[in-house]
């Protein structure tokens, strides 16, 4: 099951308490999910902050363990998530689209440094939290303590306070030119959006609005960019992932088929011996000897 993280939040208020203003959201919430795993994708960028318990994202085989005080910052797209149950997992979560970042630099641009060197497309960014970020995560608890519901105003300058510090924060940096990626409308292009994502089962349209496009122009442009119909790719990259994970790793097959975006194991038996010449499990005995 894949599940619509931003849609899960908004259409569920009595598991997640939520203001929002315009095109920002912040939510509290103890998580009512009960699946250990469970893959989740979002259209925008959000931010976690965790009050209590443990959770793992999961991309391309990187692991980022999430614990008590954790901030991290989660680009839009896919991920599997991993949960443990020993206690609660409570968390703040500062929904943040490309518009309103892009609105910041326009805004800050004078006041933000302008990254050096290379910039990763790590999908998570975790952030040291340091006294100012301590300080506001613990003013947005204050809003959830009440009845009183905070001005959009209020709600837009919170947003706008969270980036500033963590414009001063010397662990944001990667953040920083994450930010500047997208004023600069370079942070959604279709190589690095598709590369980050092809081994989760979304569909197209899905693929298409993190693209920021609409279905067709989306169709339009991968053609010119990868030379081929997303279908095709889509495949190859996936089979080509799960051979790697054959390979390298001692995982279980029905493990590897569900990380690779598979929906059952007859059809990547299947599509996998017809690309290989040879079964899964065959295929992984050769690697091995």
């Amino acid at each position: 099951m894949i599940v619509n993280y931003l849609e899960l939040l908004k259409n569920n208020p009595q598991y997640f308490k939520q203001f929002s203003c315009k095109e920002v959201l912040f939510l509290n919430y103890d998580c009512p999910i009960k699946e250990n795993k469970l893959t989740t994708w979002s259209e925008h960028n959000y931010f976690y902050y965790v009050i209590s318990g443990r959770k793992n994202i999961h991309a391309l085989g990187k692991v980022w363990e999430l614990s008590k005080g954790s901030f991290v910052f989660v680009k839009r797209g896919a991920f599997l998530i991993e949960q443990f149950f020993h206690e609660p997992f409570c968390i703040v979560v500062f929904i943040v689209p490309d518009s309103f970042i892009s609105k910041f630099i326009t805004l800050y641009k004078d006041q933000l440094p302008l990254p050096s060197g290379s910039i990763s497309n790590s999908p998570v960014i975790p952030i040291d939290s340091d006294d100012m970020l301590q300080n506001f995560c613990n003013s947005i608890m204050g809003f959830f303590a009440t009845s009183t519901v905070p001005s959009e105003s209020l709600i837009e300058l919170k947003f706008l306070e969270l980036l500033l510090n963590l414009a001063s924060n010397k662990s944001s940096m990667e953040f920083i030119a994450y930010m500047h990626q997208v004023a600069n409308r370079q942070a959604s292009t279709l190589e690095v959006v598709m590369e980050a994502n092809f081994c989760y089962n979304l569909e197209l349209e899905d693929f298409a609005k993190l693209c920021n496009r609409s279905l067709s122009s989306f169709k339009r442009d991968f053609k010119n960019t990868f030379r081929t119909t997303p279908g095709k790719w889509l495949l190859k990259k996936r089979l080509d992932y799960a051979g790697k994970l054959l390979s390298n790793t001692n995982k279980p097959l029905l493990d590897i088929i569900y990380e690779c975006g598979f929906e059952n194991q007859a059809h990547f038996n299947r599509v996998f011996k017809e690309k290989f010449g040879i079964p899964p499990l065959q295929f992984k005995k050769h690697s091995v000897a």
